[in-house]
């Protein structure tokens, strides 16, 4: 068997789901077949990752999204490497590698993620870019039908297009021991715990959970809202300023980025994703795993994956009250969300893994190279 060369790129180093994604396919695809190399800008999160892991790692990086150095470096890369295929994550590298593959005759894969990656889709910038990779891509994978949808709404042929969940490890958010968090925060063992693992953006509901946390706590004024993720202070100004505003800041705790995170899950007593926009997140199924019962907003993919009122609640996006709501029912019916948690860990375990979704993706490689 001939053993391929697969050329992984992203814009960014993390820490993210795009990332981690690519993380795991670059260290865990069949090396029997397939050989991976990496090529992202400099970073200190994923880079070093993937080269305690062996993966040769290749640090590009360039300023405006007309210059065209990035390309013509990469095109070299293909070459002395003798890439195969590309793989692509995020709108602005998946440009870059539709350019490169063209220059170099290299087949290419472009990955999107989440409906933000097209919020310049209407300037001229835009416009380019996605009409670039529409034209030239051998192939778009989507991470849930939700964003296929948008890629059809903005020309792309459904045709060309396979749609591949997200999958976790899922023996790592099991019979995890507690990270302590109760102790570190200085509350004891009855203390509620409801938490929140996102990123701080624009497109993460953090107004809204916090708004929630201020409803739920005056019912349970002793519990503690957790919000773990790496924070964008410059967004998360206005949200730490309604903690402030609504007297919260000793029960709306930001913990920032963690890498403790199947530790973490194991202490919450209902996890929470208040996000406006989504494509696939991995942390939904990583609560999952973990036998979390879960409140999520309906925005996007994590609404393909958790089934209402059997392995969690489904609620609008940006609504405040029907979060707490729900957390509320949640708090006070203990049987609910055991079971709740329980037929989670089932259908993650059934449907989600990380081995299904890299044997999906190998196949997709295959046919895309031979093609």
């Amino acid at each position: 068997m001939t053993r391929r060369t697969i050329l992984h790129t992203i814009e960014s180093g993390g820490p993210g789901g795009a990332e981690t994604v690519v993380l795991n396919l670059a260290t865990r695809l069949n090396s029997d077949e397939f050989r991976s190399i990496v090529l992202l800008p400099k970073g200190p999160w994923l880079n070093p990752k993937l080269k305690a892991r062996g993966i040769p790692v290749y640090e590009v990086g360039w300023q405006a999204w007309y210059d065209m150095r990035g390309p013509l470096e990469m095109v070299r890369i293909i070459q002395r490497e003798k890439v195969d295929l590309i793989h692509s994550h995020l709108a602005g590298q998946n440009f870059y590698s539709c350019i490169a593959g063209k220059l170099s005759g290299t087949k290419t894969l472009v990955t999107y993620h989440g409906p933000i990656e097209l919020a310049d889709a209407g300037t001229l910038k835009g416009k380019v870019r996605l009409w670039f990779v529409r034209n030239t891509a051998d192939g778009v994978v989507v991470v849930c039908d939700a964003m296929g949808e948008v890629l059809k709404n903005a020309g792309f042929n459904p045709g060309n297009m396979t749609r591949i969940y997200n999958g976790i490890d899922t023996a790592r958010y099991k019979s995890q021991i507690g990270a302590n968090l109760r102790e570190a925060l200085g509350v004891g063992p009855s203390t509620k715990l409801v938490g929140m693992v996102a990123n701080v953006r624009q497109s993460k509901g953090y107004e809204y959970f916090v708004r929630a946390a201020d409803q739920v706590l005056k019912r349970y004024p002793d519990a503690r809202f957790l919000a773990v993720g790496d924070v964008n202070h410059i967004i998360a100004e206005p949200i730490l300023r309604l903690v402030k505003e609504l007297s919260l800041e000793e029960r709306v705790v930001f913990l920032g980025f963690r890498e403790d995170i199947p530790q973490i899950l194991s202490e919450l007593d209902v996890f929470v994703l208040a996000s406006t926009s989504e494509g696939f997140p991995l942390v939904t199924l990583e609560a999952m795993a973990a036998g979390k019962p879960m409140v999520i907003t309906r925005c996007g993919g994590p609404q393909e994956v958790v089934e209402d009122g059997k392995t969690g609640f489904l609620v609008p996006h940006s609504d405040s009250d029907s979060l707490a709501e729900k957390i509320s029912q949640l708090l006070h019916d203990k049987s609910k969300a055991q079971l709740f948690g329980a037929n989670a860990k089932v259908r993650v375990d059934r449907e989600f893994t990380l081995d299904v979704m890299i044997r999906r993706h190998e196949h997709l490689y295959r046919s895309v190279i031979a093609s």
